[in-house]
């Protein structure tokens, strides 16, 4: 492997922790790979810091002169980056060691995937405990939860920079220019994460996101982010959207369905598999109202079926309601299709 990764480093005050997370980066394995650091307004010394390690001990450089946002940062860095594969990294986070040759492997061996991530370990500031955060692997189960969370870890992740640039880039979306981007990305790309954690993520009650929780604004802008994306990642209407989103849809398991068949036409896989997956069924019954005992029902009884026994319920239902002759026609009618065009 020869390729060249990009670190992109948005900071604001990065002290204590960036000696930490820039120590890590100087340890990776795989040592083709340069740093791009947005500072946007540090004040505490980060700085001075980083004069310390850029360029003498990590190569690359500083941006000083133009602070802007988190997402409007990485925007820039992104058009910024002299190479096609960028790595993510937040400037109070550590990285192991083989996070940057882990994760190049994967990409090369899976041309399909635009984005990987990781598992990830957090660590606790008041008690230093680390905790393992395990993420989705597979493709089609992190599609299925970002219908109600995000399942991608942002600081764990690296990209091909040319897809980022084809959907549009990063956004300015204070708390939630992730989740945006990666509702798009996945209209386009394949996402994945490995099992593997590779990096420990620091909760600090002072963070980005804790601010948003705690001003009790994250949750109004994960949901506006969804609403406008989700047309055209999932093929609802931005109505029907915006109901899931606030658990207020009468009937959930209709717009889960048509979210169901939009996805089988756009991604592929099978409707009944994704339906009964308990990615698609975990995401779905979060999005359920209080009062939408059918959709409860209706999910409750898809999962614990197979996909056998619901193909002959179905088949059943049908039948009872046709005459045999129509019955037959349709049957001999599917069966020829299904040999014509491999339906």
């Amino acid at each position: 492997m020869s390729e060249c990764v990009t670190w992109l480093i948005p900071v604001k005050n990065g002290m204590p922790y960036l000696p930490e997370t820039l120590a890590s980066i100087e340890a990776q394995t795989y040592e083709n790979w340069e740093v791009l650091i947005w500072d946007n307004g540090s004040t505490d010394g980060t700085l001075e810091e980083l004069e310390k390690w850029v360029p003498e001990r990590l190569p690359g450089r500083v941006v000083t002169n133009d602070p802007c946002g988190v997402g409007g940062s990485l925007a820039k860095m992104v058009e910024a980056s002299n190479t096609e594969l960028c790595a993510r990294i937040d400037a109070d986070d550590i990285n192991v060691p083989q996070r940057l040759e882990t994760q190049l492997s994967y990409l090369i061996a899976h041309p399909d995937v635009a984005v990987v991530g990781s598992s990830m370990y957090l660590i606790h500031q008041d008690t230093g405990f680390n905790e393992l955060y395990p993420r989705p692997t597979h493709p089609e189960d992190i599609v299925n939860y970002l219908i109600s969370v995000n399942s991608m870890a942002h600081p764990s992740v690296m990209f091909r920079r040319s897809a980022i640039l084809e959907v549009g880039n990063y956004r300015e979306r204070p708390g939630v220019e992730d989740y945006d981007l990666w509702l798009r990305v996945a209209t386009k790309y394949k996402l994945a994460n490995l099992e593997l954690p590779l990096i420990y993520y620091r909760i600090r009650s002072n963070s980005e996101t804790a601010t948003y929780i705690g001003q009790g604004t994250l949750k109004a802008l994960t949901d506006d982010c969804f609403v406008q994306n989700a047309p055209l990642l999932f093929g609802c209407t931005e109505d029907e959207a915006r109901l899931l989103r606030e658990n207020r849809h009468p009937i959930a398991a209709l717009a889960l369905c048509k979210t169901a068949f939009y996805l089988h036409k756009t991604q592929g896989g099978g409707i009944f598999d994704r339906l009964r997956s308990a990615s698609f069924i975990g995401a779905g019954t979060m999005r359920l109202s209080p009062s939408d005992w059918g959709s409860r029902i209706a999910i409750a009884l898809l999962s614990s079926l197979s996909i056998n026994r619901v193909k002959h319920n179905i088949k059943q239902w049908i039948k009872a309601r046709l005459h045999p002759e129509q019955f037959v026609f349709l049957s001999a009618l599917r069966h020829f299709l299904k040999q014509q065009k491999g339906y």
